[in-house]
């Protein structure tokens, strides 16, 4: 029974490990972009594929429609 138990919280952490360094890779990215002032291109680049996106009617469709919605500038 510990060694079930010893894997589940591995594997608890090798995912939070990943999740955290998928986070820490996109604020590095972020950043970079605002320093040399690329975010405007990036978000300019990112509004047709979110549109399309929202397009669909599953989860990834609410999910671009928020998207397009926050880059569109008409955050709710």
């Amino acid at each position: 029974m510990e060694t079930v138990l010893t894997f589940m919280f591995l594997r608890l952490l090798l995912i939070g490990a990943v999740a955290l360094g998928v986070a820490l890779l996109v604020a590095v990215i972020v950043l970079v972009a605002r320093r040399t002032g690329r975010l405007g291109d990036a978000r300019r680049a990112a509004g047709p594929m979110a549109r399309a996106l929202g397009e669909r009617q599953d989860a990834w469709g609410i999910i671009g429609r928020g998207v397009a919605r926050h880059l569109d500038g008409d955050g709710r």
